[in-house]
């Protein structure tokens, strides 16, 4: 219970603290494979040690490694569920098989969590971090509240030619874009310095990419690009390419 106790608590800090992200994706031929997002938080774990060396009362460094499944979340907290709407639920249990390691180290400053779940088609990661967001409503017992505002959509598409990482932008009402950039402000306040890392493993080689700062294995076979978190928010289309093979 302590693990899960922490697990709730620590689930999704990735939107609002100075963080370090690594999206990895890797496609089989078939078109199926896994998703992974690593979230390094060592940075935030530095500054509560550094905050804590004032404390009167020494506590012992935490220490962990452990998986979650989010099924036993889903299992807490399925009494919320039933009273979401269909569109809801669908939306929940599509994170059904996803799992959370959690790992800390309070004594070497180590924070990482990451989350896995393997996927059938590609397009299953559309909107992966508005569905997250949904999931930890339900976690906290908020599953009726709404979402924060996003400006934008993420879609993949996959191919045997191409792939595809598509950026829509949303158009907002007035009520909703004054809400979107205090919500951003306020964001922007612990990105700073934070990057967002992406690593696509593909099947085939890379022929082209339409993204002029991309790296590749030795094999090309290995998508690696990397940006400032900060640029990114202002700007989500800065991620918005198409590869073909």
């Amino acid at each position: 219970m302590k693990n899960l106790h922490l697990f709730l608590i620590t689930l999704f800090a990735l939107v609002l603290t100075s963080c370090q992200f690594t999206e990895e994706i890797t496609i089989n031929k078939n078109g199926s494979g896994s998703y992974k997002l690593n979230v390094d938080m060592g940075g935030m774990m530095s500054t509560m040690n550094g905050m804590s060396k004032n404390d009167s009362i020494k506590k012992e460094p935490e220490k962990l490694d452990s998986i979650i499944s989010f099924k036993d979340i889903l299992e807490a907290k399925k009494d919320s569920i039933a009273q979401l709407s269909d569109a809801d639920k669908a939306v929940i249990n599509a994170l059904k098989d996803m799992k959370m390691r959690m790992r800390v180290d309070e004594e070497k400053g180590v924070m990482l969590m990451d989350f896995m779940i393997d996927f059938k088609k590609i397009s299953d990661l559309d909107n992966i971090r508005q569905k997250l967001e949904k999931a930890n409503q339900i976690q906290d017992n908020k599953g009726k509240e709404k979402q924060n505002i996003e400006n934008h959509e993420i879609r993949y598409s996959y191919n045997k030619k191409r792939f595809s990482r598509s950026v829509i932008m949303k158009e907002l009402s007035t009520e909703e874009q004054e809400e979107f950039e205090a919500s951003q402000k306020q964001a922007n306040m612990f990105l700073s310095g934070s990057k967002y890392k992406l690593i696509y493993n593909f099947p085939k080689k890379i022929k082209k990419i339409n993204y002029s700062d991309a790296q590749f294995s030795d094999n090309r076979k290995t998508l690696i690009i990397e940006i400032e978190m900060d640029s990114l928010t202002k700007n989500p289309k800065l991620l918005d390419f198409e590869v073909t093979f």
